[in-house]
């Protein structure tokens, strides 16, 4: 109380440019400091991870062979995390039209021997857009939408929950598709990617602002493996290459180009994840 005292004297002998400097400080931190004033007072039965990915899927044509691949990455590091690719013959397979795309994955665990039921999740970041949409690892029913805020604040990616069993974890992945806009936010203009998950509420407890910390990129990955093939191995996926006939003819519009990602980087096992 008393060093309480002497700070707050000490405030009101500063000039009024000072202390409109230090209340602004102290306003900006306010976001990142009230998670862990909170979790001091309460316990916490539900934690809340994230990483951020990258996902693309194109081809490069080289002399008569088109190389099809997809491949994730960390997004903040770029660092490669897994690339699969096929060379087939130019002009005689279809493939899936290219695209990239930005992931933000969560990882919520519940840390209680009880139920969490009606669960709702809000999420604030950059990289949410109305294309935004939602996946679910199959052990939860979960549904998302962005809900408009003031004209000047981050919308609110609104997921719900019906329920997460005791001692158990999930993994919601939200993706938008990457467009000229993006692009520029993240490989032009290099901005921060940020996350801030304002609450999480259920019929358990009330309204609260969770401690979101940041995991290994592999981490998440490994975790929604295994919740959706039941085992420990990374479940990669499938190329879906169709080949022509030999009767139909080549297919004419393959030199439509793709503006491809800038080269992911080639990063140690132990080091891909981390960002």
């Amino acid at each position: 109380m008393k060093l309480l005292k002497e700070w707050w004297s000490w405030f009101w002998r500063q000039s009024r440019l000072n202390k409109v400097v230090i209340v602004g400080v102290l306003a900006a931190l306010v976001p990142f400091l009230l998670p862990s004033v909170v979790s001091w007072f309460r316990p916490t039965i539900l934690k809340v991870g994230v990483a951020f990915y990258t996902y693309e899927r194109a081809y490069l044509l080289e002399g008569d062979t088109k190389t099809y691949f997809y491949e994730k990455r960390n997004l903040v590091s770029d660092c490669s995390l897994g690339r699969i690719q096929q060379p087939l013959p130019k002009g005689r397979a279809k493939t899936p039209d290219p695209q990239s795309w930005v992931l933000g994955k969560l990882l919520l665990e519940n840390v209680s021997d009880q139920s969490i039921t009606n669960l709702r999740v809000g999420v604030r970041s950059p990289l949410l857009h109305s294309t935004t949409t939602l996946f679910a690892t199959p052990n939860v029913e979960a549904t998302g939408k962005l809900e408009a805020t003031s004209h000047d604040a981050r919308h609110t990616y609104m997921v719900s929950i019906t329920a997460l069993a005791p001692m158990t974890s999930a993994v919601l992945s939200l993706k938008t598709p990457i467009d000229e806009k993006l692009r520029q936010f993240l490989y032009v203009d290099h901005r921060p990617v940020t996350v801030q998950v304002p609450f999480v509420s259920a019929d358990q407890f009330r309204a609260y602002p969770p401690i979101v910390s940041r995991l290994n990129a592999m981490k998440i990955l490994n975790r929604e493996s295994v919740l959706r093939t039941g085992d420990e191995t990374f479940a990669d996926e499938t190329i879906e290459v169709t080949m022509l006939r030999s009767d139909e003819p080549d297919l004419k519009n393959e030199e439509v180009s793709h503006s491809l990602l800038p080269k992911a980087r080639v990063c140690s096992e132990g080091m891909a994840g981390v960002w």
